[in-house]
């Protein structure tokens, strides 16, 4: 039984002269393009409408008369890719209604279209009162239409699944910079414990008098020790912290501000080399603190956006500020910023740093992945967006602004 579509208009724009254009029917003669127009029936579908859905059963296969319909498969991790888009005088359900299965496709329709039904019984119908040679073209139509559909499924795929392992890579190498950076500070206070146990050791060493001078050598040595276990513990505890939050993607209940912060105090600390200064503005009231979304995904675009400004916004080795800003857009929804007063985004290029590979700074070491993630991650992630403002000269900022309530 054929699926109930939702008719927008109807056309009687069906002859025999017309279709016969279309490859699928070359091999027709008029007289009987006629009858299978007697006999079949056309539809309009208002765009957006899915004419079938991966794995269900094809009941006709489809000749689009006018406009055009693309095709998506989901894997078994329920990642949808498009494998391509059809339009005037191509077909589809072809192979699932031959072979009887389940489509494993999803067809949508891209525009307004027209689309021609033709069931199982009327194409074994079609197929009796046509010479041999000529069914055999049918087919062929159909295998060329078939074999391009899925080497453009194919590279689409790769495409995609190439794009992922590299975004993936990228993020590594972000954290990676992080970590480095955090290895580097916490050899400070290691180094300054070390000193002070030598210091407390040679004075201890030789069992005499403890004067005032050496009591007070000793309690400075203590203090120094206090404050610089103090210093890499806290590291520690932040890097510890970001870092469960990299390998789980699960929503939880916490201070917002309180994590921009500790990403903050971690990234502050492997930007000190190219002496970029980042400060961090909590505009939030404590009610308005407590978040339910996933930590990870806001360090990881967080971390992401302060790399960039390092890399562009400011010649190497000059360094500048970076603010980083928490806020309410309104009453339903955060703003994150993060604003440089570098070099400032050329016009010509603002419309392309989201682009996956677009980068100026090959030299430099960029990929051009590094806001394609951070896209990916608020818009996917936070459902959220992103937005750029920036003037050559002056700076640049980046505005994230995401839900209170993050939907399931």
């Amino acid at each position: 039984m054929l699926q109930t579509f939702t008719m927008v208009k109807k056309k009687n724009i069906l002859n025999a002269s017309a279709i016969k254009d279309f490859p699928f029917f070359a091999s027709f003669s008029l007289e009987q393009l006629q009858g299978i127009i007697n006999v079949s029936r056309s539809i309009s579908l208002k765009e957006n409408h899915v004419v079938f859905r991966q794995g269900e059963c094809a009941e006709a296969m489809y000749l689009i008369l006018e406009g055009g319909v693309k095709i998506e498969g989901a894997d078994s991790a329920d990642t949808v890719y498009q494998l391509g888009e059809l339009g005037v005088g191509q077909v589809f359900g072809d192979l699932a209604l031959l072979r009887g299965d389940p489509s494993r496709v999803t067809v949508t329709t891209t525009t307004e279209s027209d689309l021609l039904i033709l069931d199982r019984a009327l194409i074994l119908d079609m197929m009796h009162g046509v010479e041999p040679e000529r069914v055999l073209n049918i087919f062929l139509v159909l295998n060329e239409q078939t074999r391009a559909s899925t080497e453009r499924g194919f590279r689409e795929v790769m495409s995609r699944r190439v794009l992922a392992s590299q975004m993936e890579a990228e993020k590594q190498r972000a954290l990676t910079q992080m970590v480095a950076g955090v290895a580097h500070e916490i050899n400070t206070p290691l180094s300054v414990i070390n000193t002070a146990v030598n210091i407390m050791a040679r004075e201890l060493a030789v069992p005499v008098e403890i004067t005032i001078q050496r009591a007070a050598d000793i309690a400075e040595s203590l203090e120094l020790m206090r404050l610089n276990v103090e210093r890499a513990d806290y590291l520690m505890q932040n890097f510890k912290k970001i870092l469960v939050s990299q390998l789980k993607d699960e929503k939880e209940l916490f201070d917002i501000a309180e994590a921009i912060q500790e990403t903050v105090g971690l990234v502050r600390v492997s930007l000190k080399r190219s002496q970029v200064q980042v400060k961090f503005h909590d505009q939030l009231t404590p009610e308005q603190k407590k978040w339910v979304g996933c930590r990870g995904f806001l360090s990881q675009v967080l971390i992401n956006l302060l790399i960039n400004a390092e890399r562009y916004a400011y010649p190497k080795g000059m360094g500048g500020i970076v603010d980083v800003t928490i806020r309410l857009e309104d009453e339903n929804f955060y703003c994150m910023a993060v604003k440089d007063y570098g070099r400032g985004i050329p016009q010509e290029n603002q419309a392309h740093i989201f682009d996956p590979f677009f980068t100026t700074g090959k030299s430099i070491g960029g990929t051009g992945l590094g806001l394609a993630i951070v896209q990916n991650l608020v818009t996917n992630a936070l459902n959220g967006e992103i937005k750029l403002k920036s003037e050559v000269g002056k700076g640049s900022e980046f505005i994230v602004v995401f839900p209170k309530t993050i939907a399931e």
